[in-house]
């Protein structure tokens, strides 16, 4: 990597410091950092550049952008301010016309957006500086495979994604842990009474989970699901709060079911689909991977799901919304990202408080701007925090709260 960097202009040019200030990789993220703590002599240019880059994405409601995405809104800025320089009596050299000028433009921007009313994103940006400093020294650190297992008989059986492990349940049933993972192998015992074991997630975890049918189930944190060691009968009925991903193994003779605290019922057959029912959410929704499902809502309404459509039930109604779905969108937190896409301040608070088991409070009106980006699950909360930063949010951090600050202040 070139190092020669002799400007702010040069930091803005170099496509892997671009994907530093978006936060984009998390290997380049820690390799500038530490190239910027042994290299002090640069921090003044470091700041100017990202001070423009800050001013100029955070106009754009995105969490981040693409390398490419951001250089066009760096030149159609700089396009539009070009007009309003004077005239230079003196020619740059040739073959460094187009880069200069591009450059002062860039400086001009900033300018502009601080008379425009941008102070705010633009001076406040080495407060944030300082604050990224402190929360770097007691860093949260991401969720993890973490869950606890509630046996029939009460007893509660810690799990992580560390070693493996195998116990019994008093009917016999067998109970592998693995990697972030719990099997329950399949038994022919007949035993009269069936037994209910129970996995929850607490905030910052997540967990797996292979069902006495075969059924698979991603746990998302703050949620658990409550189930039977065998499943007998016409149905196999489990029991959700929070949310959930899951691959149900066909069986036409033994319906699939997933209750919800409010009442609501999702019946299926042989499918994969996501329910996202936590209490500190507006609306409940079962978003449909593949297969059918039909949602039952407890006055009777119910409604027959095809691939790619979701489901939304607003708190306290009575109808089904359908509607098409963004299936990447909505599973990304299975896959190990959080995607946004024209979403509220809140709603992506919420979820980053709850993977980072963090408390959440506004200063002032709560932002009503959309945003859209990406976050990896696997960044540690400063890292979170500095994508947001550069979308033009932003906040502090005392403890494991943050406050999110508003212009209105």
């Amino acid at each position: 990597m070139d190092h020669s960097f002799t400007s702010a202009e040069d930091f803005l040019h170099n496509d892997s410091f671009l994907r530093y200030c978006m936060g984009l990789d998390e290997k380049e993220v820690l390799w500038w950092d530490t190239w910027i703590q042994e290299h002090p002599e640069h921090q003044a240019h470091v700041d100017q550049a990202r001070e423009i880059f800050n001013a100029i994405n955070g106009q754009q409601g995105q969490l981040h952008a693409a390398v490419g995405h951001f250089r066009v809104l760096l030149r159609e800025h700089a396009t539009q301010t070009a007009t309003q320089e004077p005239a230079t009596p003196t020619p740059p050299v040739r073959g460094q016309q187009r880069r200069l000028h591009w450059w002062h433009a860039a400086a001009a921007i900033a300018l502009l957006l601080t008379a425009a009313g941008g102070w705010y994103q633009y001076s406040h940006y080495r407060n944030q500086q300082q604050i990224a400093a402190r929360t770097r020294m007691s860093d949260v650190q991401p969720g993890s495979s973490r869950a606890m297992l509630t046996l029939a008989d009460g007893t509660s059986v810690p799990l992580d994604s560390t070693g493996a492990g195998r116990f019994q349940e008093k009917d016999g049933t067998r109970i592998n842990k693995g990697q972030g993972t719990l099997t329950y192998d399949n038994n022919n015992h007949e035993e009269e009474t069936v037994l209910f074991n129970t996995l929850s997630t607490p905030r910052g975890g997540e967990y797996q989970l292979v069902l006495p049918d075969g059924s698979r189930v991603w746990l998302n944190a703050a949620s658990s699901l409550r189930f039977p060691t065998r499943f007998t009968g016409k149905d196999r009925t489990v029991y959700l709060t929070g949310e959930a991903y899951f691959e149900i193994a066909p069986n036409a003779s033994q319906a699939f079911h997933v209750q919800l605290n409010n009442g609501q019922q999702i019946a299926v057959l042989g499918t994969s689909f996501n329910v996202m029912d936590y209490e500190d959410e507006h609306a409940t929704q079962t978003t449909l991977v593949t297969g059918k499902v039909k949602v039952t809502l407890p006055g009777g309404q119910q409604t027959l799901l095809a691939p790619a459509q979701q489901a939304t039930i607003t708190k306290g109604s009575d109808r089904i919304a359908v509607t098409d779905a963004d299936i990447d969108k909505t599973i990304a937190w299975k896959t190990g990202t959080f995607e946004f896409d024209e979403d509220e301040l809140p709603t992506i608070m919420r979820q980053l408080a709850r993977w980072y088991d963090v408390r959440v409070v506004y200063a002032g009106t709560i932002p009503t701007q959309h945003y859209s980006g990406s976050i990896r699950k696997q960044a540690t909360l400063s890292q979170a925090l500095r994508i947001l930063q550069t979308a033009g949010i932003h906040y502090s951090v005392t403890d494991k709260t943050i406050t999110i600050q508003t212009t209105s202040n």
